[in-house]
């Protein structure tokens, strides 16, 4: 250690005299020094200095004797030069000048070229040291991999509020609690419900994000992301706080690498936020994809400038079946692992007067949602058995979606005909292979502030209503329908044989959004916005039932799901770069089913780097 300190302070004096001789050098034109002679000095102020150089350590030997010879020559040139000129008077009184005092030095004029040679000199002689010595690379001023990382951060401070009208039915049913605890055997035990009647305000919550991003081999990009969250789930990255003052989970966000192959073609794997053209109407803004995805620019591919037709696509696992099920069986069941598979083709133009358009359609196919009903399964012989469909219980389920039970009994195996034992599962009753239309247009009002128009349009291909009743009345819906007569049969199954109720589950789903201002607040995930930017965002969003599956859509409208209709209108302002507070109202009831009115208010501090 003590050696390395004698290093640096080696350099640290070598660095010092350089600076102090280059200053020199800039100031001997100026004015003539007179100091005390030293012992047999030179008659040229350049030969002293160049020693003075010389005996410090600053200059080699052999680099300040080429310096002395080129200084000499020049003023030899110089001498002839001037001999050649007749003397002005100016320069005739100066030669008439009394002789200097003794033990004084008329210090020359030193020519330019001389004096950069001793400065390039000497900034050769601090590098070369800087770099044997490994304390500096040359022409940087840290490593590369420095330059190679980019970190990036934000914390949202949020005020959640939720208002519930006074007359919502009380009887909606927690889907992913149900399932949690099951099964669940309604003739015995109370299903759990969610709220949907009391107030909730100024709930504190914060959003933490910290990520970095990493350039590999030039043409990779290796990125991490850590987020707050209240759990597991994919929606949502909010943390509530209180609690006793718990300590904060953190969630791996996202882990991916993402790289340009060739010019115009894109491929990412791992875990990454939804690289899609879509809106909060199909997905989360805070979902984030497992997987494989591709893109291909086929007008970059050509060299088109200024327009693009991409085309692209992904396999993303929703989820990978346990292959030990039944775990307590000894014979085990093969399923399939369920997937989304999505594709989409964009067209996007941006014209000479800064407009630009995208229209984009996409199609989503998640494989194995559909919930069917099971074997015959005797639940009476022991307690912990799991019938065959079991596993198709949806995951992260929220509310909208219709919903069926899962299991089939075999009352042939009860020793009791009065035992009515019926411990079930919920699942979902369809499939989910959705058509996603997205269109927008931005024009630009000026430097900071542009108007964008989006629209989004849903149709599920999946949905069946005429084949609601199959697989009989044991996988009969149990929401999103009407009884035709509440008041005699309140038990009535939209797949009775007389009388059934009638179902009313929709697959379209729509919306329209306008945001004007700066488009770095057009999102609830704002980006960096620089100082008295702002923005101000409404929307207007219909989803009905089954257009979508309620896992993965917007958590905030409605909180979370889908069958509900309403608007959003909210805004944002940056008192300071990189600092946002911003507020939104949202408002949204039922569409079909039983009532339920649900406000949202929001208020938010957003500080980004």
């Amino acid at each position: 250690m003590m050696f390395v300190g004698f290093k640096l302070r080696r350099s640290r004096h070598a660095m010092a005299h350089g600076a102090a001789a280059v200053a020199l050098l800039w100031t001997v034109p100026a004015f003539a020094q007179q100091a005390a002679a030293p012992a047999q000095p030179s008659d040229s102020a350049m030969v002293n200095l160049v020693r003075l150089l010389i005996e410090q350590g600053v200059l080699t030997p052999e680099k300040g004797k080429a310096l002395m010879d080129q200084a000499q020559a020049e003023a030899v040139q110089a001498r002839a030069a001037l001999a050649q000129v007749p003397a002005a008077p100016v320069q005739q009184a100066a030669a008439e000048l009394p002789p200097p005092p003794a033990g004084t030095v008329r210090v020359p004029y030193v020519p330019e070229t001389v004096r950069n040679q001793i400065k390039e000199g000497l900034r050769q002689e601090v590098l070369a040291q800087a770099k044997a010595e490994g304390w500096a690379a040359p022409g940087k001023a840290a490593p590369d991999w420095v330059d190679n990382i980019r970190i990036h951060g934000d914390l949202r401070f949020r005020s959640a509020s939720s208002f519930y009208a006074k007359d919502n039915s009380p009887d909606y049913i927690d889907v992913s609690e149900f399932n949690a605890m099951g099964p669940i055997d309604l003739t015995r035990q109370l299903a759990p419900r969610i709220n949907t009647t009391r107030d909730k305000r100024n709930n504190m919550e914060i959003r933490a994000r910290i990520g970095l991003e990493a350039t590999v081999a030039n043409r990779f990009t290796l990125g991490f992301q850590l987020a707050t969250g209240e759990n597991a789930g994919p929606i949502s990255t909010n943390a509530t706080l209180g609690g006793g003052f718990r300590k904060r989970d953190l969630w791996l966000q996202n882990a991916y690498v993402k790289g340009e192959l060739v010019p115009g073609v894109t491929a990412m794997v791992g875990r990454f936020d939804n690289p899609l053209r879509t809106t909060d109407l199909m997905f989360d803004p805070d979902l984030a994809l497992d997987g494989l995805y591709g893109e291909a620019n086929l007008a970059r591919i050509v060299g088109e400038d200024g327009f693009t037709l991409a085309v692209r696509g992904g396999a993303f696992p929703v989820m990978f079946e346990d292959t030990d099920y039944p775990s307590t069986s000894s014979e085990k069941r093969n399923w399939r692992d369920r997937y989304l598979f999505s594709g989409q083709v964009e067209l996007a133009k941006k014209f000479g007067n800064g407009v630009e358009a995208h229209l984009a359609g996409a199609y989503h196919n998640f494989t194995y949602l559909r919930g069917h009903v099971s074997a015959p399964c005797d639940i009476y012989s022991v307690e912990n058995v799991e019938c065959s469909t079991d596993a198709l219980r949806p995951l992260f389920a929220t509310k909208g979606n219709t919903l069926m039970f899962l299991r089939r009994f075999d009352t042939t195996a009860n020793p009791n005909p009065n035992d009515p034992r019926q411990p079930q599962y919920l699942g979902l009753k369809f499939a989910y292979r959705v058509l996603d239309l997205s269109g927008s247009v931005s024009v630009p009002i000026s430097d900071r502030v542009v108007a964008r128009l989006t629209g989004n349009y849903l149709y599920n291909f999946g949905f069946n209503p005429k084949g609601i009743c199959a697989e009989g009345a044991d996988g009969a819906p149990l929401n999103n329908v009407v009884l035709s007569d509440p008041a005699n049969n309140p038990l009535q199954g939209a797949c009775d044989v007389t009388n059934p109720a009638r179902f009313v589950g929709g697959n379209q789903g729509y919306g329209g959004y306008f945001s004007i201002g700066d488009p770095n607040l057009f999102s609830v995930n704002p980006r960096r916005a620089q100082r008295g930017a702002w923005a101000v965002n409404l929307a207007y969003k219909y989803l009905e039932s089954d257009a979508v599956p309620d896992s993965f859509t917007d958590s905030d409208f409605h909180l979370g799901g889908t069958n509900a209709r309403g608007f959003v209108i909210g805004g944002a302002w940056a008192p300071y770069d990189g600092i946002a507070i911003g507020a939104r109202w949202l408002s949204a009831n039922q569409i079909v089913d039983a009532p339920l009115a649900i406000d949202v208010l929001h208020l938010d501090l957003g500080v980004a780097f």
